[in-house]
C-alpha cells in the first residue's frame, strides 16, 4: 500500500487553507522588524491525538507530552529556516508516541506578533501497550503564531501540527492502519542572534528657522546607527542663499538677496565603510525668509458702550504700524446695524430703532503699502424699561416634621440650593421670604411665620452648609395664616409696575433670630396643652 494511501483529502484541502490563512495574516501584520534572530530554540508542552488503531482498538489522545524544536534561519533570507523537531507522548497503558522530524520554517516576522509554517518529514516511533514497538515513516504540515516579549524570549501562543504516518498491526490483520494524527503545543521561544542591522538615517535642522534677507542660517546634520569608528562623509546643498561649506556637519547660509519664500538646505551623509545600502542617509531642513511686511495694528473704542435706542455712539480708533517708515492711509467703519457716519479716524453710530439689540462695529485701517489691520468694538443698545414686574419663585413647607415645625428640613434644603443659584444668576434685585403658617398650630400665628423666614435667611446666609448668599439682597416677612410654608418673590430693580405688592410685613430681625438647620432650641411657651411647639421669638 502506497505510503500517501488512506490520506484523507479533506484534511489535507484543510492544512492548505490553513497555511493560505496564516500567510495571508503575516502579510497583513508585516512591518519592520527589529528582530531577526539567527536561530530560535522552543521548548514546551504537547498533546496529541493519534487518530489510528492497532490489534486492540482505536488509540485515544494522549495528554502527557512535550515538544521541542530547534530552528535555523539562513543568512540570505532572514525568514527562512532547517527547522529540526521532536516530541515525546506518554500514555503507559495505552501507547506511548515518539515524533523526529526535519524540515523547513517559514517565518512572518514582526517585532510583536509573527506567525509561522512549516513542512517536516522523519519518523514515528509508536509503542502500544502489550504489542511491537514500530519505526514508521512520518511527514507533517502545521504553523502557529509567537508574541515576542523581548528580543531574547517570545510566547508560542498556539502550535499546530497534522502529521501523517501509519501501523502495521500484523497479528490478526496485515492491513496497514493510517494515523492522521494532530499534534498541539505552547511553549517559550528563546531567540539567538539577530540578523538585523538597524538602518541609518539622518535628521537636518536650521536654526534660526525664519529671518529676513541677509541674516544668516545655521544648517545642522546628525546621523543614527552610523558606526562612530567611521569618518562620515557630509555633502550640502541649498535651494537658496550660499553655503559658506558645504562639506562639514553644521555649515551657515547667507541670505543675502532672497526674496520671501521658504527654502531647503539638503545634506547626505556617507559612511565609506559601511555596509551597502545602508551607509547613506538624506535629510533636509527648510528656512523661511519673511522680510517686514506687518500690517497695522489698530486700537478702537466705543463711548459710550450702552446706549438707549435712538442715542448716537462714538467709535474711534487709532492705527500704527510696526514697520519703520509705514505711515497709516485711511480708515473704514462697517456695522451689521445701524447707520454709522465716518469722519477721519472716528465714526458716529446712529442706533434708531435697534432696541435690545448689540451691535459690533469694525474699523479697518490701510497703510501707505495696502496692507490692513482691523479691530471690533461693540455698543449695547437697550429700550428704556419704565417699569419692573414682581417674579413668584415658588415656596418651601415646613409641615414634614411637627416637633420642629420651624426648621428648614432637607425638602426645603433643596429649594433654597437651587433658589440661591438662581438668586445668583439675577444680580439686579431682591428676595423677599414671606412666612406663614396655619390656624391650628398652637404658637401665636406672627410669630411662626416670622420664625421661618428668618429661618430660611439663616440658612442662605449664614447656615455652614449653606449656599452663603448676599443677605442684604434677601428681605424676611410674616405673612399670617395660609399653611405651613414660606413664599418667595423676586422683586427686580427699579419702579414695580403699579399694582403689584409684596404681602406681608417686614420682620424685626433683632427680635426674631434665625436658627441653624442643626440647632436644638427648647420649644416656647405652649398656649395650649399636647400641641406642637415653636421655637421662642428671640
Amino acid at each position: 500500500m502506497a505510503f500517501c494511501d488512506g490520506v484523507p483529502k479533506r484534511l489535507i484541502a484543510t492544512s492548505i487553507a490553513l497555511a493560505i490563512a496564516v500567510c495571508m495574516m503575516g502579510a497583513l501584520a508585516a512591518a519592520q522588524q527589529t528582530l531577526q534572530p539567527k536561530a530560535e530554540v522552543y521548548g514546551g508542552y504537547s498533546w496529541l491525538n493519534p487518530n489510528g488503531n492497532v490489534d486492540w482498538g482505536k488509540v485515544p489522545s494522549i495528554v502527557n507530552g512535550w515538544d521541542g524544536s530547534g530552528t535555523f534561519y539562513l543568512p540570505s533570507a532572514h525568514n527562512f529556516g532547517i527547522v529540526l523537531d521532536g516530541s515525546g507522548h506518554y500514555n503507559s497503558t495505552r501507547v506511548n508516541v515518539g515524533l523526529g522530524l526535519l524540515g523547513l520554517q517559514y517565518k512572518f516576522r514582526n517585532d510583536q506578533f509573527s506567525p509561522f509554517v512549516r513542512v517536516m518529514a522523519g519518523s514515528a516511533h509508536i509503542s502500544p501497550a502489550g504489542l511491537n514497538n514500530q519505526w514508521r515513516l512520518a511527514v507533517a504540515a502545521g504553523g502557529g503564531f509567537d508574541l515576542t516579549l523581548n528580543n531574547l524570549i517570545s510566547l508560542r501562543i498556539a502550535q499546530a501540527d497534522w502529521v501523517y504516518t501509519s501501523y502495521n498491526p500484523g497479528l490478526f490483520d496485515n492491513q496497514i492502519s493510517a494515523w492522521n494524527m494532530v499534534r498541539l503545543s505552547a511553549g517559550v521561544v528563546f531567540n539567538l542572534g539577530n540578523y538585523y542591522v538597524a538602518p541609518v538615517s539622518a535628521a537636518c535642522s536650521a536654526t534660526p528657522a525664519s529671518v529676513m534677507a541677509g541674516e544668516p542660517v545655521t544648517v545642522t546634520v546628525n546621523g543614527t546607527n552610523f558606526d562612530p569608528r567611521h569618518k562620515i562623509v557630509y555633502s550640502w546643498t541649498t535651494t537658496g542663499g550660499k553655503l559658506d561649506n558645504a562639506t562639514a556637519q553644521s555649515a551657515r547660509v547667507d541670505t543675502t538677496g532672497l526674496n520671501d519664500g521658504t527654502y531647503t538646505a539638503n545634506a547626505t551623509m556617507t559612511d565609506p565603510k559601511g555596509p551597502k545600502l545602508h551607509n547613506v542617509a538624506n535629510c533636509g531642513a527648510n528656512f523661511a525668509i519673511n522680510n517686514p511686511h506687518s500690517p497695522p495694528q489698530v486700537v478702537c473704542q466705543a463711548n459710550p458702550t450702552t446706549v438707549k435706542s435712538g442715542e448716537v455712539a462714538t467709535i474711534t480708533a487709532n492705527a500704527t504700524s510696526p514697520d519703520k517708515g509705514v505711515t497709516i492711509a485711511s480708515y473704514s467703519f462697517s456695522a451689521p446695524q445701524g447707520k454709522l457716519t465716518p469722519s477721519g479716524n472716528s465714526a458716529t453710530l446712529d442706533t434708531t430703532g435697534l432696541p435690545g439689540t448689540t451691535v459690533p462695529v469694525t474699523v479697518t485701517a490701510t497703510d501707505s503699502r495696502g496692507l490692513t489691520g482691523t479691530c471690533t468694538t461693540q455698543v449695547g443698545v437697550i429700550e428704556e424699561i419704565k417699569c419692573v414686574s414682581i417674579e413668584d419663585w415658588g415656596e418651601c413647607t415646613f409641615e414634614k416634621n411637627p416637633k420642629k415645625p420651624w426648621r428648614v428640613d432637607n425638602d426645603c434644603k433643596d429649594v433654597l440650593d437651587k433658589m440661591a443659584l438662581r438668586l445668583q444668576q439675577n444680580p439686579n434685585g431682591k428676595l423677599s421670604v414671606v412666612g406663614f403658617t396655619d390656624e391650628k398650630e398652637s404658637v401665636d400665628v406672627q410669630t411662626m411665620g416670622a420664625q421661618r423666614s428668618v429661618n430660611v435667611k439663616y440658612y442662605l446666609v449664614e447656615d455652614e452648609l449653606g449656599p452663603k448668599a448676599d443677605g442684604s439682597r434677601i428681605q424676611p416677612k410674616q405673612g399670617g395664616a395660609k399653611g405651613r410654608a414660606t413664599h418667595f418673590f423676586f422683586v427686580p430693580d427699579g419702579n414695580v409696575c403699579s399694582g403689584q405688592v409684596v404681602e406681608g410685613t417686614a420682620v424685626d430681625e433683632s427680635a426674631v433670630k434665625g436658627q441653624s438647620r442643626a440647632a436644638k432650641v427648647p420649644a416656647p411657651a405652649k398656649k395650649r396643652a399636647k400641641k406642637a411647639a415653636a421655637p421662642p421669638a428671640q
